[in-house]
């Protein structure tokens, strides 16, 4: 990979705060603070996206929790829009956990179609490690988009269910529920941080989740058309423009973390302002991905030279030497398919080998992959009725519990 350079930005993801309304047992942001991005760094920081030569170009609203800093965001979606060349097309997106989303928020999503990830981990049993009386809140959430922002809800958000331990004997149930919701798009992904939970007992209650979260979505299919489970669809194929052999789009300096105080990362998963590094090997990370302030005059000579940094750094590249305890990625059948954070390699207690993927992840990753492979062909389903297109090994999975 080549050096890379301002005009090639596609993407700009500005963290607002790095405080949250919520202390969600599991987040890597384990140090928020009541620190937020003034609107000269925030004009900065679109400035440089604006500028880029490339045609379509993204701009994502982060935090700690963002719409704490809702005047922020109206702000900058307005300057944007009024500096924006008819040729450039801007997509904005925010991350969210969906309790401060209220109608006048939701309406101005809508309006300026705004995507919106909306962290919600699905019943009560998964919901409460993110706070209290959080489900009922994004319960009523969910009913109110559907009514009053229809486009938003079935065009613009994308709920994000984030997988523990601890949740997995409710992750069907889960699924389910916003099966029943309606929610058009449902990403499952499991925790980055380390769960020390975990153990390799839960494996069988892991393939029962999946086995049922397949036969809902098969039957979801049959009935509507539609496969809501991001894990389950047929053209989920790893995201674009990822480097051959690489884990992510992060080390190629097309995309860039702006934090709170103009700080520049490669990804927003090493920006300090909300987190203490849980390991000297991640702390390493954070050294290698940090890009100075973006005002500073040799943000770009750095930026040049930020791929080989991110090469050095071992956790971004060489995917077929990664490996876990079930084994080395190389001799998986579900290796290009797989998605790895690689800022999780540092998670894992007394790590130092960038290529140790944590078994948690890898343990997702085959169980849900095994399940989207046997996933029926638009084809197969035409006409299906009764059992017919779940597939022999949901029968013989559930038909053992």
């Amino acid at each position: 990979m080549g050096p890379c350079a301002l005009d090639e930005l596609e993407s700009v993801e500005v963290i607002l705060t790095a405080n949250c309304n919520l202390r969600c047992a599991y987040c890597y942001q384990n140090a928020k603070k009541p620190r937020s991005m003034s609107w000269d760094t925030l004009r900065g920081a679109l400035d440089i996206l604006l500028r880029s030569h490339s045609p379509e170009v993204a701009v994502v609203f982060l935090g700690g929790e963002p719409l704490l800093e809702f005047p922020l965001i109206r702000k900058a979606v307005a300057y944007v829009e009024g500096r924006r060349t008819r040729k450039k097309v801007v997509r904005f997106s925010l991350s969210t956990n969906g309790t401060l989303l209220g109608a006048e928020q939701a309406r101005f999503l809508d309006r300026h179609r705004i995507d919106v990830q909306l962290s919600f981990d699905g019943v009560p049993e998964s919901q409460r490690l993110r706070g209290r009386g959080t489900f009922e809140i994004l319960d009523r959430l969910l009913g109110r988009l559907s009514a009053d922002t229809p486009r938003l809800f079935r065009d613009g958000l994308t709920v994000h269910m984030t997988l523990t331990a601890s949740t997995i004997p409710s992750l069907a149930d889960s699924i389910a529920y916003f099966l029943g919701k309606g929610v058009a798009e449902i990403s499952v992904g499991p925790v980055v941080t380390f769960d020390p939970g975990w153990t390799t007992d839960l494996l069988e209650n892991l393939e029962h989740q999946f086995a049922r979260a397949f036969v809902a979505c098969v039957e979801h299919y049959r009935r509507m058309g539609e496969v809501p489970v991001l894990l389950f669809r047929l053209d989920g194929a790893p995201a674009r423009n990822v480097p051959e052999g690489a884990m992510c789009r992060a080390p190629t300096g097309e995309v860039l973390a702006v934090d709170v105080d103009g700080h520049v990362y490669g990804c927003a998963a090493f920006a300090e302002s909300y987190q203490k590094p849980a390991s000297p090997f991640l702390r390493s990370g954070v050294v290698s991905m940090w890009l100075g302030d973006f005002r500073d005059p040799d943000f770009a000579g750095r930026l040049a030279r930020y791929p080989q940094a991110a090469r050095g750094l071992g956790i971004f590249h060489d995917k077929e030497r990664k490996h876990s305890s079930f084994g080395r990625c190389a001799d998986c059948r579900f290796a290009k398919a797989c998605s790895v954070c690689p800022a999780s390699i540092g998670h894992i207690p007394g790590n130092a080998d960038p290529h140790r993927v944590p078994d948690f992840v890898c343990a997702f990753n085959r169980t849900a992959l095994g399940w989207r492979a046997l996933f029926p062909r638009p084809e197969s389903l035409r006409g299906a009725s009764g059992r017919r297109g779940r597939g022999s090994r949901a029968e013989s999975t559930l038909s053992r519990r």
